[in-house]
């Protein structure tokens, strides 16, 4: 399930302009988000931290509350 969560959030990147900001939470739409368990969500975010950090289209801009991602070129 989570997987296929992170599958869905990496696709939705594709969707996005450059120097668009972001948080994890925006690349679903708000009921989905909703339906997603607390702790499925917590793995989602490690998750999709990684892949950010390991990718070179997106940049990590901020941490604390929330991380907030942009889309590079």
């Amino acid at each position: 399930m989570v997987n296929e969560l992170l599958n869905y959030a990496k696709a939705e990147t594709e969707q996005l302009r450059s120097g668009e900001s972001f948080a994890l939470k925006d690349l679903f739409k708000g009921y989905e988000w909703k339906r997603i368990k607390q702790g499925e969500k917590s793995v989602l975010g490690t998750l999709f931290l990684n892949f950010a950090q390991s990718t070179e289209t997106i940049e990590i801009m901020k941490s604390g509350n929330g991380i907030i991602y942009q889309k590079k070129n």
